[in-house]
């Protein structure tokens, strides 16, 4: 993180900026970079916050209540004694039922408790639960714990700086600019996020008797962003200063426009070329994202659950002695199933699972998955590395800095204008693209046997552009020359 140590604030009037090379306070005399950086981490998941019913239907409202009560205790017990934290009551809800005709012809009930557990045995506290009497699975969703989120939001913050500084750097060392000091500094955001949810609606007594229900976390991403503006020069060649130690803030008026010839500080003297450079860089991925489903039916929510946690259960066995990275549930659903005439047929549950493997290892990782049960190809996308698409960022900045010297280059040249300093620098953008989706959809059993499926990853395209803002004077013919010599004017 920037070092401010010595940054000094003089209250009463607006900053002035300072001139990088010889520290002056003259708000006429400075060129501004002004680039934002952004920061990510991934943060693991530790808890996981559950919201369970208990829903009892009757012909009373009195024999509805009691029962609920009774269901509503049993459970409340056994959470206690499995040592759920924040274990809170969240709804009540007593209502009226009626048929078509709108006859009366019972109440339903729902208690709806809420509590949170290491993600660990959350599966199995779920399971314990149902069994003494919850019959509803209404939220789960996962997260880290405050403390990890808080180490996170700092680290996000130093990570926006240091891609700040490195786009910078990218943009100076393609134009020969000479950088100065920090003159601004605007942290933009660096939130907790929500929890990170997951789909889970099974119906009553879904997961009564079963084997441990397997929930895997998934992963919470901070993300936040750090605002510079840095002074420069354009008479010598340097690097980007890495901190602020030197940081100061002065009082000062508004900047005025330079004469790029004179030297004058008269704002209707100048005359400004405003140009903004393309830069586009392929990338070849490396990486794949499969999403597998495991999805089975049956004539009873129970047998429907049981199969689908013993399937699950050795997909995830299997999927984790391949190494898959980042494996994380992503979504459960238990549904019934009815007829064209309304009528109960059965259950259907599916249970999705996402992970992360090299792109060389994904297509025999998704046939050993369905030979252990997964039955559903769901979605696969391809993505280069972290560090593939960070170099990438970079190089796509000084190539949208070439651009826009070449279009200046051109009018410049065409209107017999010589060009002076450039006046302002904006980095308008170079995010990382979203991974490259695979049209993909594999039914049932569809690569349970034969061959080995093959995998080949496409590309990514980081797009970037740099606005710059050009003084010139058309008082003579020259040539421009923006990459050398920091933008000196040629006769």
């Amino acid at each position: 993180m920037a070092n401010t140590n010595n940054l000094r604030v003089v209250s009463g009037q607006a900053p002035a900026i300072v001139d990088p090379l010889t520290g002056s306070t003259n708000p006429n005399t400075a060129q501004i970079l002004k680039v934002t950086g952004q920061g990510e981490v991934t943060v693991p998941t530790t808890l996981t916050e559950v919201q369970l019913g208990i829903q009892v239907d009757g012909k009373t409202a009195t024999e509805v209540q009691q029962k609920t009560a009774q269901r509503s205790t049993a459970v409340v017990d056994v959470l206690q004694k499995l040592g759920a934290q924040e274990l809170q009551t969240t709804s009540i809800q007593l209502n009226p039922v009626y048929n078509d005709s709108q006859i009366l012809t019972g109440f339903t009930e729902l208690n709806t408790l809420q509590f949170e557990l290491p993600t660990a045995r959350a599966g199995a506290a779920i399971d314990t639960a149902i069994q003494a009497g919850a019959n509803l699975i209404q939220n789960i969703s996962f997260t880290a714990s405050d403390q990890a989120l808080q180490q996170a939001r700092l680290q996000v913050l130093s990570e926006a700086v240091k891609d700040a500084q490195a786009q910078a750097q990218a943009v100076f060392s393609t134009l020969k600019l000479t950088s100065g000091k920090i003159i601004d500094i605007n942290i933009n955001s660096a939130d907790n996020p929500s929890p990170s949810p997951l789909l889970f609606n099974p119906t009553n007594n879904a997961v009564a008797k079963i084997p441990t229900t397997p929930i895997i976390g998934s992963p919470q991403t901070i993300e936040g962003s750090v605002s510079l503006d840095i002074g420069y020069s354009p008479n010598s060649a340097a690097t980007l200063a890495s901190a602020t130690d030197n940081l100061t803030v002065v009082s000062g008026q508004a900047p005025a426009i330079v004469d790029p010839l004179t030297g004058s500080t008269n704002p209707n003297t100048a005359q400004i070329l405003k140009v903004t450079g393309q830069g586009e860089v392929t990338v070849p991925t490396t990486l794949t994202e499969v999403q597998l489903g495991i999805q089975v039916d049956g004539k009873t929510a129970t047998e429907v659950q049981q199969k689908t946690a013993q399937r699950s259960t050795a997909v995830v066995d299997v999927l984790q002695k391949l190494g898959a990275q980042e494996l994380q549930t992503t979504s459960i659903q238990l549904n019934p199933v009815y007829n064209d005439s309304q009528i109960l047929t059965g259950f259907t549950e599916l249970n999705t699972l996402q992970f992360e493997l090299p792109t060389a290892r994904a297509g025999a990782a998704i046939d050993t998955a369905i030979q252990a049960g997964a039955n559903l190809i769901q979605n696969i996308s391809f993505t280069a590395s972290d560090q593939a698409l960070q170099q990438a960022r970079l190089q796509v900045l000084s190539e949208a800095v070439k651009d826009a010297q070449a279009q200046a280059q051109a009018v410049f040249s065409t209107l017999k204008l010589t060009p002076g300093k450039i006046i302002d620098i904006n980095i308008n953008s170079a995010d990382n693209p979203s991974p490259s989706p695979l049209l993909f959809n594999a039914t049932n059993n569809a690569f349970a046997t034969g061959t080995r499926t093959p995998l080949i990853g496409g590309t990514q395209t980081i797009e970037g552009s740099v606005s710059l803002d050009i003084a010139y004077s058309p008082n003579s013919a020259g040539t421009l020359d923006l990459a050398l010599n920091g933008l000196q004017r040629s006769a």
